[in-house]
């Protein structure tokens, strides 16, 4: 018993680290996007004269000397988190990171912990909930739940090669399986309040 209260209390302890370290980095990479809308500098990646193109690569913002892409909101659960450029598996005790793909081309993977602060909740995503994302040039690119589905942990293929824009997946409570949801990119004017 001393054991499994060992365990959640660390559990918890890591579960607030997370939290603290994702609100720092979302705080930094803010300011860092009202840099470049107030001036002519440029995230690592773009040019002044660059438009983004499919085939671009996502431009980044350095925070810590770690390369970020963007954040990720999610207003039915109250979630706003930095995204990493690489996933990394230390990494992801500080924000969600890009598994693969990119908003550009309709195909982004985004893995995270199952913490609390973090990505536990998005089992609870209905279908048309709305997930946004904003890039470090503040695009905001908005999507819609279509399906929240249970895959094997061994099912790479699966999460990476889809017909979906955006997936998002973590551990099960478990850890045997992963909770992922799959997204549609749609119009949204309302979004624009997150890339301005």
């Amino acid at each position: 018993m001393g054991a499994a209260f060992g365990l959640t209390a660390y559990n918890l302890y890591e579960d607030s680290l997370a939290a603290e370290s994702a609100l720092s980095v979302l705080q930094q990479l803010d300011a860092e996007r009202d840099k470049y809308t107030e001036s002519s500098e440029r995230p690592t990646g773009v040019t002044e004269e660059e438009t983004i193109s499919p085939d671009a690569p996502m431009p980044t913002i350095l925070i810590d000397g770690k390369a970020y892409i963007g954040s990720l909101v999610i207003p039915a659960i109250g979630l706003e988190l930095p995204v990493s450029q690489d996933w990394d598996y230390d990494q992801m005790k500080i924000s969600p990171c890009r598994y693969s793909g990119s908003i550009y081309r309709d195909d982004l993977v985004i893995c995270g912990h199952n913490y609390r602060t973090h990505f536990r909740n998005i089992e609870d995503l209905q279908t048309g909930d709305k997930v946004i994302f904003v890039d470090v040039m503040r695009n905001a690119v908005t999507y819609q739940v279509r399906t929240v589905e249970t895959l094997e942990p061994t099912a790479v293929g699966d999460m990476v090669d889809s017909e979906y824009d955006l997936s998002l997946f973590t551990c099960n409570y478990a850890g045997n399986a992963r909770v992922t949801v799959r997204c549609d990119r749609i119009e949204d004017a309302a979004a624009e309040k997150y890339g301005t």
